[in-house]
This record gives C-alpha cells, sequence and structure tokens, in this order.
C-alpha cells in the first residue's frame, strides 16, 4: 500500500515501513490511511475550487441582480413619494377645487341707502371694489387709506363716486352722499384713533364696518414696537372695532366683517418631519387640515385644551343657541356636551400664564407664519366679538361674521414677504446658484405662477363674497360665521340662506371656539393697545 502512493507522503510512507520493521502493525497502518486521505483530499481540492469558483461567481450575479432590482424598486418607491404629492398638491388638487368652484352669484340689488360704512384698504384691491359694489347699491362710504392725498386714493375716491351717480340714475335721481377719503394707518395706533375721532365728529353714524385691510410684511416692528403683521392685520381692527361700537350699537341694526384668509384657519397636514401627526394620508399628501396650534403674541403663547373634534357643529342661528362656557353642573366640573366649559386648573394655569410688560416680537419670527397667525387672531376676534354682542344688553341688532375671499389676482399677493434677519445667508441660499438647482427653481417657480395665475380668483369674484357677508338680509340675525366659497355657494346652496357658504366648525381651528383662550387674547389686546394709549 505504502508503494502503490505517489508524491510525498507515499515516498515518506515507504520508507517509514521499510526501516520500522520492529513497528506495530497498527502505527504502519495509521500512516497508510493519513498519506491515503492526504492524497485523495489533494485529487478532491483540484475539483472543488473550480466548483467553488463557479458558485462564487453565480452568486455574485445573483446579488447584483438583486441589488439592481432593489434599486429600480427603490426608485420608484422613491418617485411615487414625491412626484404623487407633488401632483396631488400642484396640480390635482388646484383642478379640483376650481372645477368644483361656484360661481360669485349673489343680490346686488339691495338697497343700502340707509347704510353708513367703513371700509378699511378701500383705495386698492378687494377693498376697493367692495366699496364699489357698495356704492352702487347707495351706502354713504368712508374709505380708510394709508394717505388719503396720495394718487392712489383720489383714483380710489373717483371710482366709488362715479358708482355712487349710477346708483342715483338707477333710483330716479335719489340724492348722492359723496363718497370721502381719509387717513388711516392701521400700523400706527395713534393714527386709529384719530381717524375715529374724526369720523364721530364729522359722520356720526354707523351701521357697517368691513375690517379689510391687511399687509403681509413681517417680522419688523412699528412705531408703537409691536410686530407689523399682527398689528395691521390684527390688532389695528381691534383697536378700530372697539372705538366705533358706540356708533355700531346705536344702530337699530349694525354688521362687522372681519376679512381673513384660508391660511388663518387651514394649514397642510404634517408630513414625515413631523411623524405625520395628522395622518399618515393626510401627511403624505399634504392635505389641509384645520390648524391646532394656538395664537402667538409675541412669544406668548394662547393655545387651547380643545381638540379638533370637540367642536360640535352648532344648529340654527350662530352662537345663540352655543351653550355658554360659564355654565357649569353644581360640583364645578363641567357639563357634558360643553366644549366650551375648561376646569378650573386649566383656568388657572392660563391665568398664571398671563404676562404684562414689554413682550418680545422678533424672536423666531418667521413672515409666512406670522401672517397666517395675525389672520387666526382675526378669525378670533370674529367669533369672540360675536359672544360677546349677544351677551350684552345694549349690543341688539349688531352682529360679527368672518369672511375668506380667497387668493385673488391683485398686487397683494405680488407684494409678498421681505426677507428677514432669520432669512439671510444660508446653505439653501448658495445651493440657489447652483446651475442645476437655479434651472429648476426657474422652471418650478414658471409653473406655480401659471398655475397660480389661471387658478386664482378675480377681485370681483372676492369682493362679491365680501358684500355678501356684509348685505346679506340672511344674515343680519346669523353672526358668529365663517364664510368660503369652498364651502358650498352664497346663494341657492341648497340649504337654508344663512348656512350658504358656511364653514363648518369641524374645519375651523379649535382655538376659535375656545372661549377662555379667546378671553386670554382679547385680555391681551387691551392691554397692548391700552400699553400705546399710555405711551401717549
Amino acid at each position: 500500500q505504502a508503494l502503490a502512493l505517489t508524491g510525498e507522503e507515499g515516498t515518506l510512507c515507504a520508507a517509514t515501513v521499510v526501516q520500522g520493521q520492529g513497528l506495530h502493525m497498527e502505527e504502519a497502518r495509521r500512516l497508510i490511511s493519513q498519506a491515503t486521505a492526504k492524497t485523495h483530499q489533494r485529487v478532491k481540492l483540484a475539483e472543488e475550487i473550480a466548483a467553488e469558483k463557479k458558485a462564487s461567481e453565480d452568486e455574485e450575479r445573483e446579488e447584483e441582480e438583486l441589488e439592481r432590482q432593489c434599486e429600480q424598486w427603490c426608485g420608484k418607491i422613491c418617485r411615487i413619494g414625491i412626484v404623487i404629492p407633488l401632483l396631488y398638491s400642484y396640480v390635482m388638487y388646484p383642478i379640483g377645487e376650481y372645477s368644483m368652484r361656484p360661481t360669485m352669484d349673489i343680490d346686488n340689488s339691495v338697497d343700502l341707502s340707509d347704510i353708513h360704512a367703513i371700509v378699511t384698504g378701500g383705495c386698492s384691491g378687494i377693498g376697493l371694489e367692495t366699496a364699489r359694489f357698495l356704492a352702487e347699491s347707495g351706502a354713504s362710504l368712508v374709505l380708510g387709506c394709508r394717505d388719503s392725498n396720495s394718487e392712489v386714493a383720489l383714483k380710489a375716491l373717483q371710482t366709488v363716486k362715479s358708482a355712487a351717480v349710477r346708483w342715483s340714475q338707477r333710483s330716479h335721481g335719489h340724492n348722492v352722499r359723496q363718497p370721502r377719503v381719509m387717513t388711516l394707518r392701521l400700523d400706527r395706533l395713534a393714527s386709529i384713533r384719530a381717524f375715529a375721532r374724526r369720523y364721530t365728529e364729522e359722520v356720526g353714524r354707523l351701521r357697517l364696518l368691513v375690517n379689510n385691510a391687511g399687509t403681509r410684511h413681517a417680522c419688523s416692528t412699528t412705531d408703537d414696537g409691536i410686530e407689523v403683521a399682527f398689528q395691521a392685520n390684527y390688532l389695528g381692527h381691534f383697536l378700530l372695532t372697539q372705538l366705533m361700537l358706540p356708533l355700531l350699537r346705536d344702530s337699530s341694526s349694525a354688521r362687522i366683517v372681519h376679512v381673513t384668509c384660508r391660511d388663518g384657519y387651514l394649514r397642510r397636514a404634517h408630513g414625515w418631519n413631523q411623524w405625520f401627526r395628522d395622518g399618515w394620508m393626510k401627511g403624505w399628501l399634504g392635505r389641509p387640515t384645520p390648524i391646532s396650534e394656538g395664537v402667538r403674541v409675541g412669544t406668548t403663547l394662547v393655545e387651547t385644551q380643545l381638540r379638533t373634534n370637540d367642536a360640535e357643529e352648532e344648529d340654527g342661528w350662530g352662537h345663540e343657541l352655543v351653550p355658554d362656557g360659564d355654565e357649569a353642573s353644581a360640583d364645578g366640573s363641567c357639563a357634558v356636551g360643553d366644549v366650551d366649559c375648561q376646569d378650573p386648573a386649566a383656568e388657572s394655569r392660563a391665568s398664571s400664564a398671563k404676562r404684562s410688560g414689554p413682550f418680545d416680537w422678533r424672536s423666531n419670527c418667521r413672515p409666512e407664519r406670522a401672517y397666517a397667525n395675525a389672520k387666526m387672531a382675526v378669525l378670533m376676534f370674529s367669533h369672540e366679538l360675536e359672544r360677546r354682542l349677544r351677551d350684552s344688553s345694549n349690543s341688539e341688532g349688531v352682529t360679527s361674521h368672518a369672511v375668506n375671499p380667497n387668493a385673488v389676482a391683485s398686487d397683494f399677493l405680488l407684494k409678498g414677504t421681505p426677507d428677514t434677519s432669520q432669512q439671510g445667508f444660508n446653505y439653501y441660499s448658495v445651493a440657489s446658484y447652483f446651475p442645476p438647482v437655479w434651472i429648476a427653481r426657474k422652471i418650478f417657480g414658471f409653473l406655480s405662477t401659471r398655475m397660480g395665475t389661471a387658478f386664482t380668483r378675480t377681485v370681483e369674484h372676492g369682493a362679491k363674497a365680501v358684500f355678501h357677508v356684509a348685505s346679506s338680509e340672511a344674515l343680519a340675525a346669523a353672526g358668529g360665521g365663517l364664510f368660503d366659497d369652498t364651502e358650498s355657494a352664497f346663494t341657492k346652496c341648497g340649504r337654508a340662506a344663512h348656512r350658504c357658504g358656511r364653514v363648518s366648525r369641524q374645519w375651523e381651528p379649535p382655538i376659535v371656539h375656545d372661549r377662555q383662550a379667546s378671553r386670554r387674547l382679547w385680555d391681551i389686546s387691551e392691554e397692548l393697545v391700552a400699553t400705546e394709549a399710555k405711551k401717549r
């Protein structure tokens, strides 16, 4: 057996057997067996190398194919995850809203000859067009403009005068009460007080107040030390309404119309960066959802404990049938179904959170959020004012409404918001200069502008919405509403007339129906305007 082996092991084994005659037979067999196994292993190793090489190559090909398929599927999933929300947000949703948008058919034959009205921001945009509609219906108008002697104001006055003449001709020569323009700067509280004094002295009657003026400029402070968006959009109108309330109460029936916007009560649902807090599907598609956050006054946050589904739909006439938030059970706990009742602990927390003195307006201020925050404060003010008018014995017939005319093709949107110190030099401003990014931004900006222009409402369309809420007899006793033509047509909607175009409470922010939070904002607002008065 040893001589039959080949190679080094065979030679070694044979020599061992020949030289080890005194060696035990078992040891010789062991050496021969080891040599034989090594020789057979050497022969098998060559065959296995070829097989293993082939198997390894096959495995590598399979892995490469799997990786390629994974990359393809991941690419498809990423494209679907990105493209579908973009298509939904910027194409499908606008097209759907545009196709379902009702025509703004309103009754413009109403006789408003006994109406004295103020329209803030009445020298341009929706304010001017609303004033024209009011003048064509016989209303006596005063336009509140930034500069009553400017060319813009003079042109606006001429437009409204022409509308008043057309009404006089239709009414068979009825005397025309000439419209007027008065200086009103909402970013200066002293100007608001001067306007109120002058109007009271020179006119002395008021049945309609349209709080229309506003600005998208934000994150800078006014001469009163208040953030400009908060003051011009909300706080200025808060003060003006307070000053005009005595004249409004003196009228047999009067109305206050607050012009707000969609940003003031709806926002896109939180996406992946906010862990889809509003729901996975809503967050993925970026669908609109009621704002759940509170209202910021500087760094002070007025927030609510109510949830979106806590607000039940009111029935009947506005807030007239909404339960009084002060009614509670005998033991001090909140009554079942009373969404406005707050527990004493919550009220104590709110009271302890109240602060006086200076407010920090510039900290963490972002223009788009500051504008939306101010418009939500307008909606809170409208609802809280209606509740207080209902509870007041000397405010019989005075109602408060809010209306969203939606984005219109005016210079208001073109003004945009200026850059702030928080929006200065950053990575994105540098990256925007790279050719691919620059080209993509230009293309997307062009398409977005074209889409916006195609689907934006006309100024006349938006003004008709404001005019309807300001003049419709059906809304005389149904205060506390928010109206938007995305809800339904303003007339002939198949429901009660006072419900047409009225936004459901389920689509409003919970905080606007929280009476405790609304009182908190009211108190802070009074504190701010009182502080300005003391400075003077």
